[in-house]
């Protein structure tokens, strides 16, 4: 008696677009290979190139689900723009919190969650007030001598830096600065990284993919956003059934908020007037996101009809024990999207590109267990 043939392996393309990170593919593939290293079964390929941007693939070893992954490169982008040393950094900072108190859109801020408000304004505290409250603070231990008041301003500046490396907050105030750049559109061949980006993704969806996928981290969100005004402008406004975004930690308001980046507004109607799945995952213990807010903040039309928000809820996926420390960290929490906790979830990362469930149907599975 002959035997059924094997089904067909389930073929997943996965675009990954990194936020503002120097690090490169090297690292995020190292990342996923720990966290492959979770479940049973699945291999991990080394890293190879494919065009400008480096590819792996994750795949069963049964053969049931074959996952190709092209990351996206963009960090030569993030070093070019990176200030390296304290006071240009300082300069930059002050340039940054200048433009963005006289450019944001402080009425449609005000719908944000207060983890957004953080995420703007905390590193700018921590890095230009902080400083000189504690320079201040030490002044006057020292007895407000005009000779103490250069060492309390040494002492103030190292106390506040030692502070930052722990809260991780130099990091943040980078990206800060950052999304001015974009806002001011002067980032180094970005819009032609852009380009080559969308180009990528519209040949993969002419290619035999069962599902292509662009999955956005941090301020890649951003990025994608404008990706996606391309990749919707070549196809008419509609992407095919087996597309979809993703994007993780999302801080597209940051720029979507900016009176100085009216060019933005462009690209957020394209966005919202588009026809195709959007699944955004954010949290409120996140301290580097702008959580669930209508991605098109303030427009005609805020959201695009295929939009879907909603927070991982880490604490059901963690020992409630180890979850209570992990949320302290800030700077871990943002990478969480990435990693597979306690439990698995239908929509951490590892079951998006491993499992052989459609993005619809994984948004399911979590709904269904969130209402179990």
């Amino acid at each position: 008696m002959d035997r059924p043939a094997p089904a067909p392996a389930f073929k997943r393309k996965i675009f990954y677009l990194p936020g503002y990170d120097p690090r490169g593919a090297r690292y995020y593939h190292a990342l996923l290979a720990e966290e492959a290293r979770k479940e049973e079964g699945l291999r991990l390929s080394r890293r190879g190139r494919a065009g400008c941007n480096v590819a792996w693939t994750l795949a069963r070893e049964d053969g049931a689900v074959s996952g190709a992954h092209e990351f996206l490169v963009w960090d030569d982008i993030v070093r070019a723009t990176w200030a390296k040393h304290p006071p240009a950094l300082l300069w930059q900072g002050i340039r940054t919190y200048w433009h963005l108190c006289r450019h944001l859109d402080w009425q449609l801020a005000r719908r944000w969650p207060r983890a957004g408000w953080k995420t703007l304004f905390l590193p700018g505290v921590l890095y230009i007030a902080l400083p000189v409250v504690f320079a201040l603070g030490l002044w006057g231990l020292l007895g407000r001598g005009w000779l103490a008041l250069p060492v309390a301003l040494a002492l103030g500046w190292a106390l506040a830096m030692e502070l930052q490396k722990r809260l991780h907050s130099l990091w943040l105030l980078r990206f800060v600065i950052f999304s001015t750049i974009v806002a001011r559109q002067e980032a180094p061949g970005l819009e032609e990284r852009l380009d080559c980006f969308a180009e990528r993704i519209a040949t993969a969806l002419e290619e035999d993919w069962d599902e292509v996928l662009l999955i956005a981290h941090s301020a890649g969100t951003i990025l994608s956003v404008m990706v996606m005004a391309r990749l919707l402008a070549r196809r008419g406004g509609a992407m095919p059934d087996h597309f979809a975004l993703v994007t993780l930690g999302s801080v597209v308001q940051l720029i979507a908020c900016r009176g100085d980046a009216a060019w933005f507004g462009a690209v957020l109607d394209t966005v919202a007037a588009g026809n195709f799945r959007w699944l955004d995952i954010a949290s409120v213990t996140d301290g580097a996101c702008v959580p669930l807010v209508a991605p098109c903040l303030g427009r005609a039309r805020e959201a695009p009809e295929g939009l879907v928000q909603i927070t991982p809820r880490w604490f059901v996926y963690c020992d409630p024990a180890r979850y209570a420390r992990r949320r302290r960290d800030k700077y871990q929490t943002h990478f969480d999207y990435l990693r597979r906790l306690d439990r698995a979830s239908p929509v951490d990362y590892l079951a998006l590109v491993a499992s052989g469930r459609r993005i619809g149907q994984s948004i399911a599975a979590f709904e269904a267990q969130r209402h179990a």
